[in-house]
């Protein structure tokens, strides 16, 4: 058990009051208010695309050929998770759907095949493999193609773009990753980045946003752990949904990678195994939501197989699932489905005519709509010999989308809004509000794991520590000669290319694979110049990378962590990207164990996509503090000297629980080459379902761990009702006290533990469930109330097999709140609530 854990547990000692009123029914949603396009909806319902208001009272009606979201008004909810801010469910307006149905009236066949396809086969170029053709169409003119870019971190302006000239390395706003964004637990936050990145994706004379990635954090192994928000689907649902509510501000959002890509090396031939109940609750959960609260328009489907079928090809995964209508247990997908790049079957290898045609049929029946980069498999020629109306319907959601987006006439913007951005010789010119932005992102995600021994902080740094040393390994690594940096200098044509990377002082921005971004060095700020800035005047900072560095130093930062070619997609050479252990590379735990022998306060900051083993906090020297800071972003340095200062205060929470080593043994992150079997448990929910069972468990800290310079107590939690039907929410709240002399912002966590499984059941049931948060800033002495809505809807359970349902189990649920899965578990934080299930 970590020392920061137990202590956050027992310093949680306050009684729980629950105040119960009677029942609660679901709410009808408010009509008559403007869409997100600014058409107002139709008051009386009825109308294909609309939400009825003809039903019983507390009922909601859907159209089932729009398979929409049963929708809820939530005026009188006070907080971030179900406010139209972010959460706005897919609508189109009258004229986009008339402007559709006029195109495809004047296209010919071969111009609705053409919506699909990707660049010519015989170009085989790959600086340009990120837009689909323009198509020209008799008597409508020219339909603009799709340009694709890479930004779940920012805008990856290194890949080619034919539109856009280059005079050199092409900067943009580089954020922190979405596994550091997670740890904020903040949607309105979360919303703003997204904003701002579809805001320089439009700039950039882009007009689909590659992003979200909301992949689950299976097993810290996987090396694109940084590109997701975590380990729980609730929380990468809501995450991925508010980033998705901004971006489409400016342009199509298009959330990857669908599904159940979790391995990283020979990630073409991946097979994940698993039963119907995963592929539904687990694997597909927060696609539903992203769909479903967010109106996604485009999902990307990824290299892998799932039960022998590739994802591109599986029918079952993409119109069963996907596309079919809510009230036949699918999503209600409206968008366009688009291949991962050279993820149908042969890769980028085009097979002969026979397999050819033979795999093209197969994508189009499975509801496969774009092939990108090249016509490898759909093309005029094959489209032409297949399903007429299949390509019609796939070309209407095509076009849909680039109506609803105002991108659709090669005369048209590249998005719903004029970007606030510009571009300037291939990068985003300098932006203020965003490079803000990104250090606000890192000042409220980066996490304080530990902080000296009970009663003896080391931070924030006093005034006593006059001159600080920053010190951190300088490592070398190698990667494909096309993801290198264009800032590393190396002998030409040499590859694979090495870099060093020096952890005191360079700016770590995550990976360098698809979503890489290039930050102007300029403006960004490494660990030693953001220390040094903070510190101001009256103290010294130095910088190296040993420990005779620190030797006169009154205090010690040691940033250790992963270089691009340690974790990371599969351009990282040695691993395809993943890693096989926590540790961190050699050299790194040594440098720390060198400091701590100075006996000096020390602070440790780790730059990783995700957990990573810390020896160090058995050191002799307790007066020590570790920091997780990820990847910062452009502004991380920044950020986390005015932490460590105390000039702001660390707010951040880990999305993932952080298992010992020896505990993480006992769960393969593969279990072949090919083949992997995907359970139902991992993460939190994995050691939940261990613990129940009585085994012993061993975590360093719970999922959602993470402390402060302010202390909290919680009192009075509030459910409003005794009983709830399947359309409800409710407003659950807790009160939250600041009892230290720093004003600071708490995330409170709602867990809750379903009644015991029906007899008739068959499938699993978790022991509890993230189902609701909330971020509150809290000035010190203060009580504030958090509002920690529950949607009942969020309790489902699939039972059966691919013909099952959907179904909220009858019964007591507990609701458990706290600050991280543990309080929330052992604290005397809860209360109950009976569902009227089916």
């Amino acid at each position: 058990m970590g020392q920061a854990a137990s202590s956050s547990r027992s310093a949680f000692t306050s009684i729980f009051v629950l105040a119960v009123a009677a029942s609660c029914s679901g709410r009808a949603i408010q009509t008559g208010e403007p869409d997100r396009n600014g058409n107002p909806e139709n008051p009386s319902g009825g109308a294909a695309g609309s939400i009825g208001t003809g039903g019983a009272a507390g009922s909601i009606s859907t159209s089932s050929a729009a398979g929409l979201l049963p929708q809820f008004d939530c005026n009188e909810v006070a907080s971030q998770q179900f406010d139209t801010a972010h959460m706005q469910p897919y609508r189109v307006s009258p004229s986009v759907t008339a402007a559709v149905s006029a195109a495809l009236s004047q296209m010919s066949p071969a111009d609705e095949a053409g919506q699909m396809l990707g660049l010519p086969v015989g170009t085989m170029n790959y600086w340009d493999i990120n837009r689909s053709p323009d198509v020209q169409v008799a008597g409508l003119g020219t339909i603009r193609g799709y340009w694709y870019r890479d930004a779940g971190r920012g805008v990856n302006l290194d890949a080619g773009q034919p539109n856009r000239q280059d005079s050199g390395p092409s900067f943009s706003t580089a954020f922190p990753v979405a596994s550091v964004r997670a740890a904020s637990w903040d949607l309105d936050l979360e919303q703003r980045v997204g904003a701002a990145i579809g805001d320089e994706t439009a700039a950039s004379l882009n007009n689909v946003l590659l992003a979200p990635t909301m992949n689950v954090v299976r097993h810290p192994y996987w090396g694109r752990s940084q590109e997701t928000y975590g380990e729980d689907m609730y929380q990468i649902g809501r995450m991925a949904s508010a980033f998705t509510v901004g971006a489409q501000q400016y342009v199509v959002a298009c959330a990857k990678h669908f599904a159940a890509n979790n391995i990283e090396l020979q990630r073409s031939t991946q097979d994940a195994l698993m039963n119907e109940q995963t592929l539904r609750e687990v694997y597909g959960r927060h696609f539903e939501m992203v769909v479903q609260d967010a109106g996604v328009g485009c999902i990307m489907a990824s290299h892998n197989m799932i039960n022998g079928v590739k994802n591109t090809q599986n029918q079952h995964l993409l119109r069963d699932i996907l596309k079919a209508p809510i009230e036949q247990g699918g999503f209600g997908f409206q968008g366009f489905v688009i291949s991962d790049w050279w993820a149908m079957p042969g890769a980028n290898y085009p097979g002969d005519q026979a397999s050819t045609e033979r795999d093209t049929n197969q994508a189009l029946q499975a509801g496969l709509d774009i092939e990108v980069p090249w016509t490898l498999h759909y093309s005029t020629e094959t489209l032409a010999q297949a399903d007429a109306s299949l390509v019609e319907q796939a070309a209407r959601r095509i076009l849909e989308q680039k109506y609803r987006f105002n991108t659709a006439r090669d005369t048209d913007p590249w998005g719903l809004r004029a970007p606030q951005s510009t571009l300037s010789g291939g990068s985003i010119t300098t932006n203020l509000d965003h490079e803000a932005l990104a250090e606000e992102a890192e000042l409220k995600s980066a996490v304080l794991l530990t902080n000296g021994a009970e009663g003896t902080p080391v931070l924030p740094l006093t005034a006593a520590a006059k001159t600080i040393a920053v010190v951190g390994p300088d490592q070398e690594f190698a990667l494909y000669t096309s993801t290198v940096p264009k800032s590393c200098f190396v002998a030409p044509n040499a590859s694979p290319r090495a870099c060093n990377f020096h952890f005191a002082t360079d700016v770590a921005l995550g990976d360098r694979g698809s979503s890489r971004v290039n930050a102007d060095p300029e403006r960004s700020v490494g660990p030693y110049a953001g220390i040094r800035q903070a510190a101001g005047s009256t103290r010294e900072v130095t910088s190296g990378s040993s420990a005779a560095v620190a030797a006169n130093a009154d205090a010690v930062v040691v940033v250790v962590g992963y270089t691009p070619g340690d974790e990371g997609e599969e351009f990282a050479i040695s691993t395809g990207g993943d890693r096989s252990t926590l540790d961190l590379p050699p050299g790194h735990d040594e440098l720390a164990s060198s400091v701590l022998d100075l006996m000096k306060p020390t602070v440790i900051i780790v730059e990783s996509g995700s957990i990573v083993n810390l020896p160090w906090l058995s050191h002799a020297n307790q007066n020590q503090a570790t920091i997780w800071a990820g990847y910062g972003g452009l502004r991380g340095g920044a950020a986390l000297g005015k932490l460590i200062f105390g000039a702001a205060n660390f707010s951040g929470k880990m999305p993932m629980a952080w298992p010992t080593q020896a505990e993480l043994g006992q769960m393969p992150f593969k279990d072949s080459k090919t083949k992997t079997a995907m359970g139902y448990f991992f993460g939190y929910r994995e050691f939940d379902r261990r613990k129940a069972a009585g085994q012993s468990v061993s975590l360093v800290f719970p999922f959602g761990h993470g402390s402060s310079y302010s202390r909290f107590e919680y009192s009075q939690l509030k459910v409003p009702c005794q009983t709830a039907t399947q359309d409800a929410i409710i407003d659950v709240s807790v009160q939250i006290k600041n009892t230290s002399a720093v004003d600071g912002d708490e995330v409170a966590m709602l867990f809750v533990a379903p009644p015991a499984k029906p007899a008739a059941i068959t499938g699993d049931r978790p022991i509890k469930e993230l189902k609701s948060f909330a971020r509150v800033s809290v000035k010190a002495g203060q009580t504030v109330s958090a509002q920690l809505p529950l949607r009942i809807r969020d309790l489902r359970r699939w039972e059966g097999n691919e013909r099952g349902k959907w179904v909220v189990d009858s019964g007591t649920y507990t609701i458990l709140v706290g600050k991280n899965a543990e309080d929330a578990e052992t604290a005397i934080t809860r209360g109950t609530l009976t569902v009227e299930g089916n």
